[in-house]
């Protein structure tokens, strides 16, 4: 699913120019109300408008507080109640959206390149699907043309890789941080370069933490014209539900002789080896079983998409 680069420009234009209401791309936190404090804040400065902080809120930012008494800007890291320790009368604060779903709840329905901050995580930027199925999709994985090398290590897969803009990897951590607290669904779709598409639906998916090398959790019923080749019982050296997620250079599978990521030139959660493997080298014979069946080798991929819903 691909996007062109400007779209992301209009969250900063829309608030700013058009006047779009705040809430749209950020979440209140009222218990922070009429309170400041020092601790990860990144700047302050004037500002017109709650709207034109909000656009300032960008890069490590990843909440604000705005004073519409004095016309002021507070720009966090963080934005904590333990941390709000001083009374000051006027300030409201603000959060990043934590997902698509937030935002399109907040009347966001134009898919397209959006800025969420996950729970706990760090702020990142985003596809977001607002059509398939309802919308709110928060795209996780996204390929369609091969310029982003998938054979990476450990810290790339864990901190995410490419750009929203193009092709990416969301990252393990914003994978565990979006999936920790709320129940997720999973949406795996897969286009031909012929046009043909397929997709795979799963009622329930989450990623554990780096403690538990980002086990893989699937759940509830599974439905498509893919097939559930994620979990796969009655195969069970491919059955890749449940398993920890491996890079080249660490290896968590349980194959005894070799190393499935190594093998396959990516990282992914493999058993011995897997029937479902999205991360092959893009357009190549050596992709191998991408999702078998129907598709036993990446050589006809033209576009895989992963992405995820709060329930």
């Amino acid at each position: 699913m691909k996007f062109p680069s400007y779209i992301f420009l209009f969250i900063t234009v829309d608030l700013v120019k058009n006047c779009i209401p705040l809430n749209s791309y950020f979440s209140a936190i009222p218990e922070l109300d009429n309170k400041i404090g020092t601790a990860h804040l990144l700047h302050e400065t004037s500002a017109s408008s709650s709207s034109v902080c909000g656009a300032m809120c960008r890069n490590n930012c990843n909440c604000f507080g705005y004073n519409r008494l004095q016309k002021q800007c507070r720009l966090h890291v963080f934005c904590e109640y333990i941390d709000m320790i001083t009374t000051a009368t006027g300030w409201q604060y603000y959060r990043a959206a934590s997902d698509c779903m937030v935002l399109y709840q907040n009347g966001q329905t134009t898919s397209g390149v959006y800025s969420i901050h996950p729970k706990e995580g760090a702020r990142t930027d985003v596809v977001c699907d607002m059509e398939t199925m309802g919308g709110g999709w928060t795209i996780t994985q996204n390929r369609f043309d091969g310029s982003v090398n998938f054979t990476r290590n450990w810290i790339d897969y864990k901190v995410g890789f490419g750009t929203a803009h193009g092709e990416y990897w969301i990252g393990n951590e914003a994978l565990h941080q979006l999936t920790t607290t709320d129940v997720n669904s999973l949406y795996v779709s897969i286009t031909l370069n012929n046009g043909s598409n397929f997709f795979e639906h799963f009622e329930t998916f989450s990623i554990s933490s780096e403690l538990d090398n980002y086990r893989l959790s699937v759940g509830g019923q599974a439905s498509g014209t893919l097939g559930n080749r994620i979990n796969t019982p009655d195969n069970p050296g491919s059955n890749i539900n449940g398993m920890m997620f491996s890079s080249p250079d660490r290896d968590n599978d349980r194959h005894g002789h070799a190393s499935c990521a190594q093998d396959g030139k990516g990282g992914w959660w493999f058993n011995v080896c897997h029937d479902a493997y999205l991360n092959g080298p893009y357009g190549s014979s050596s992709w191998n079983e991408p999702w078998s069946p129907p598709l036993s080798t990446g050589e006809t991929i033209q576009e895989t998409t992963m992405m995820i819903r709060r329930r």
